[in-house]
Order: structure tokens, then sequence, then C-alpha cells
């Protein structure tokens, strides 16, 4: 097996040849190593190393006689989730679970100290500090002497990646690995508006479930925010004069804010410069009511994340009205681009990135996929795309867009003897709500090269490129980022 380290990238192949390939090896690129911060404890128990992992999704703790006895990861690597458990006595059990892959932790606090009833040094307690800011509740026991305090965390703030220590009944030491590079944080758009009033900073929670904005003369007076974090609503207020009051609800969780948009302008009544008009884009392609104002002239802004990231706060200015406004988003990592496969006739096509699919209708012709037309979606409008020029047999496959999201495409290529080309011969789709397409195509005898395209935790469907003339020569796709 020829691998770089740390999964590093291929970049060529070198080796010998004649009539055949006598050998051959490879270049790869260099990525930088996970960063191992040594274990604090005792030097009792076993020692255990559970490697290196993408990221890690939920933790959870025991907590037994003066200690932390019990600790079980549920780690994340190549889509695949793995358990790794160190210590015996489970004790009383508490979890921390992450909003995996868009939260992860960045450091690992705690203490350790000798514990008489085990007669040895063990970890006391521990707690958690994540990229959202959040800090889990301490596990273990931290009503004995509190021991030796201690912090795990990166150079770089870079997020946890695994655990080593020593291990018995309990846990006798810890230690981590950590990124070499920064774990995400949320992205800060700086606040639109005027200079007067007090500054406020909501900072950054879990997302927004309802707004509540209050209209007075002539610009927007009021905002109530009512924001999730770890399972409980949160309220946030701003500005001290409610005006005619109306509201926004999200379908939090599965629904989020993108983007805030607006104006702001002199308001003769304040004497001051304030927020006229807001309004509010969601995840779903719905836009709310234009709340404020939206008579009176004002200068326009519109505050969003990259690629589509979620709100996940609030801050500005405000007093008797609201005189500026900013916004946290957390940044979306870019679209997965999976290469296409088939043949290497026909012209290159690429539809780009949407948000969605709604429907795709997919011909059938002599042995092949000749044709093929996304429905897809973009700021509420469906926008189709067209490959292929004979249609054949035509079938089609809808999704319940927006709650339904396209995950995964397969099927097969080969050699069409009728258009003496390497076509794509068949297709199948599998969605968020676990259902499967037909088998578009000609999936019988003989089948060709099978493929799998499926985006990573479970990310969904964007768009499509490939090759196509008169049949579907060749076929890639774009995914989101899932959340696992």
């Amino acid at each position: 097996m020829l691998e770089g380290k740390n999964g590093g990238n291929l970049l060529g192949f070198h080796g010998r040849s004649g009539q055949a390939l006598d050998a051959i090896g490879a270049y790869f690129s260099l990525l930088p190593q996970p960063e191992k911060i040594p274990a604090v404890g005792g030097d009792m128990g076993v020692a255990f190393d559970d490697g290196v992992f993408d990221g890690v999704k939920k933790i959870t703790v025991g907590k037994d006689l003066g200690c932390v006895s019990y600790i079980k990861i549920e780690y994340e690597k190549n889509g695949n989730f793995l358990t790794r458990e160190h210590g015996t006595i489970r004790g009383e059990l508490k979890e921390f679970a992450l909003d995996y892959p868009n939260e992860c932790i960045t450091s690992v606090g705690g203490s350790y100290g000798h514990v008489d009833i085990y007669k040895a040094v063990l970890i006391k307690t521990i707690f958690f500090q994540t990229s959202y800011g959040r800090i889990s509740p301490t596990f273990g026991d931290a009503t004995s002497p509190a021991g030796k305090e201690f912090m795990l965390e990166g150079k770089n703030g870079g997020q946890l990646l695994g655990f080593h220590g020593r291990s018995g009944q309990a846990i006798d030491a810890l230690g981590a690995y950590f990124s070499p590079s920064p774990a995400p944080t949320p992205e800060k758009i700086d606040a639109v508006g005027g200079d007067m009033g007090v500054l406020f900073d909501d900072g950054v929670f879990d997302g927004v479930k309802k707004l509540t904005v209050g209209k007075d003369l002539n610009c927007v007076s009021y905002i109530k925010i009512e924001y999730e974090k770890d399972g409980k609503v949160e309220t946030r207020e701003h500005g001290t004069i409610r005006g005619e009051v109306k509201e926004f609800v999200v379908n939090y969780p599965s629904e989020s804010i993108i983007s805030v948009g607006g104006s702001y302008g002199d308001v003769d009544l304040y004497k001051a410069v304030l927020i006229k008009t807001l309004f509010f884009k969601t995840s779903y392609g719905r836009t709310s009511p234009t709340f404020g104002e939206p008579n009176s002239p004002g200068k326009e802004f519109l505050l969003e994340g990259k690629n589509g990231g979620k709100l996940v706060g609030f801050h500005g200015r405000s007093g008797q009205a609201i005189d500026s406004i900013g916004a946290y988003f957390w940044s979306v990592p870019a679209p997965q681009k999976i290469e296409a496969v088939g043949g290497k006739m026909g012209v290159a096509f690429d539809d780009g990135v949407f948000e969605g699919v709604r429907k795709i209708i997919v011909g059938k012709d002599l042995g092949c996929i000749s044709y093929i037309k996304i429905e897809y979606e973009k700021e509420r409008k469906v926008e189709s795309r067209e490959h292929g020029t004979i249609r054949g047999e035509l079938n089609e496959f809808a999704v319940d867009y927006p709650t339904e999201s396209i995950t995964s495409l397969g099927g097969s290529y080969g050699l069409v003897n009728l258009y003496n080309d390497v076509l794509i011969k068949s297709l199948v789709f599998k969605t968020s709500t676990g259902r499967t397409s037909p088998i578009f195509g000609s999936p019988g005898n003989p089948v060709g090269e099978e493929f799998m395209f499926e985006g990573k935790n479970g990310g969904k469907l964007l768009g499509f490129h490939g090759r196509s003339g008169q049949a579907i020569d060749a076929i890639g796709v774009y995914f989101g980022t899932g959340s696992g």
C-alpha cells in the first residue's frame, strides 16, 4: 500500500516500465503532524492511545468516588463513527454532545490528584471547551479536594482529534491530540448603521428559533431573539420602544437563517442614524416580510456568512431603538466537488452549486443514460439544467424539498457499442429520508464499471458536472458538507 503521512494527497507517480509496468512509486503531499499533548495524572493503570481521528462527536464521562472513572469517546473518521472506552467502573454517567462537524472541542481541562479509595493519583474532574465558545459542565467529583488543575490545548487553537493516557478501574492519566491548524470559528460580520446607543453583543449560540421585531416612527425600534443553546431557549432583547410588534418563526433546527438584510439611515424624530428595515432569509429559501418602515429611504445592507452559513448571534448598538446591527454566522465549508467518472467524449458541462435539488428526469436510450434534466432550487426559484440530446424513455424522481435531499448517487458506466463510446449506463439516487430511487438506464448485462458518490456526513447534492453530447458521457457532483 502506497500512502502519504497523515492522509497526504497523491501528487504524482514514478517507477520503471517497458512493455509492461515493472515498478511503481508515488509522491504524496506532506501534511502537518497532529500535535500530541503529553498526558497528565498518575502513572498507574495500563497505557492507551486512541490515535488520531477526523473529530469528536460525543463524550460520555463516568464519575465514581472522588474521580473520573470512565470515559467513552465517539470519534468520526472518513464518515464512520468509531467508539473508544477507557476505565471499567462506569459509575454515574453524563454526556456532552457536539454539533459535529460544525462544532469541535478546542481544549480539555480538569484536575488530578490522589484518591484515597483507589490509593492512586487519578483524574478527578474534566471539562471541555468548544469552537462555539461553549463550556461543558465539570464532570467527575468537583466536591472533593480539587487537586492539581490542568488544561490541554493545541498551540494554534486546533481541534481535538484523539486521546491517550493511562487507565484501569478509573482514568489514571489523560493526554490529547490536536490538529495543527486552527479549529473553525463563527464569522463575525461588522455592524452597519449609526454610532449612537450602547454596544451590545449577544455572543454565539447554536441557532435562532424566533425573531420579534418592533416598528416605531420610520425605524426598527426593538428586536427580541429567541436563541437555542444546549437544547434550551435563551432570549435577548434590544431597543426599549416596542412599537408595532411582528414575529418571524424558524423551523429550527432543520431550518436556519442564512442572511439578514435591510436598510439604515437618518431618522429625524430620533436625530440619529438608525436601522430602518430588516428582513431574513432561511435555508429553506423562505424570505420574511420586511419589518420596520419599507417606504422610508435608506442605505441597503445584507449580512451573510460564507457558503450559506447559519446565523448564530447578533451584535450592534441600541438605545430607544436599534442604532446598528451586525451578526455572527457559522462558516460552512466550501462544497465538495467529486470528480466525474465515465467517458472522455462529449462537451464538458458544469451546473455549479445550488441550494438543493427538487426533481431529476432521466432519459434511457439503447444501453445508456441519454438525457438528464435537473430542477434545482436557488433563492426560492426553480432553475433547470439539461444534458444530452436524445431523450429516449423518460422517468423522474421527485424529492420532498427542502425537508428531503439527495445524499448519494450511484450507477455504472462502460462501452456502449451503438454509440461506440464509453457512456453512463445506469443511475440511482438515495435521499436523507432513506428512500432509494428506481435504477434508471440499462442496469442489465453487461453492467459496466460501478461507482458511488456521497457527501461527507450526509451532505446533500448541490449540483452536477460532467460531459455530454447525444448522451451522458461522464458525470460528477457537488455535495454540501453535512452534520453527521
